[in-house]
Parts: structure tokens; sequence; C-alpha cells
């Protein structure tokens, strides 16, 4: 989702992922519902809408949002990963 929106990314993603969920015999909501939540993980640089317009008037960088967001992201996949097995 650095690339694109994350809607953009969902509504790609979403049907491959559900295709590969079906070919491999596996819950196709868990994995729609793995991309859905990864789309949202949009920390690392400030591709957000908010992110970007407040870049300018705090003074941020990139190299900023990549210290900050880096730690966000690994938070995000520990906690992301730990609840998807204790749901499914």
């Amino acid at each position: 989702t650095l690339v694109m929106s994350n809607v953009g990314a969902t509504v790609l993603l979403v049907p491959l992922a559900v295709n590969i969920a079906i070919q491999v015999g596996a819950n196709p909501a868990v994995f729609a519902l793995t991309v859905a939540i990864a789309t949202s993980n949009s920390f690392l640089i400030p591709t957000h809408q908010v992110n970007a317009l407040i870049m300018g008037p705090g003074g941020y960088r990139v190299p900023d949002f990549m210290k900050a967001g880096g730690i966000m992201t690994v938070l995000f996949i520990v906690v992301m990963m730990v609840m998807m097995n204790l749901v499914f």
C-alpha cells in the first residue's frame, strides 16, 4: 500500500488471496481478512493523506516516518498474526 491506496490494494489483492485459499484448501475468509488488515498497514512513509498533511508544518522528513513507522509495522504484524491465530 506504499505505492497505491489502501482501498485499491485491497480490491486488487482480495480476489487473488481468495483464489489462492481455494486452491490450497484453506479458509478464504482468513486469507481475505489477512489482506484487508495488511493493506491498512501504511506506517513507513507518508503516503496517507494525514501524514502528508502534517509533514510540512511539523518539519518531518521521510526518515522520521521510517523510524517511527518501522516500530509500528513490526508491532502491527505481530499483533495481526497473533490475533488471526486466536480467532481462526
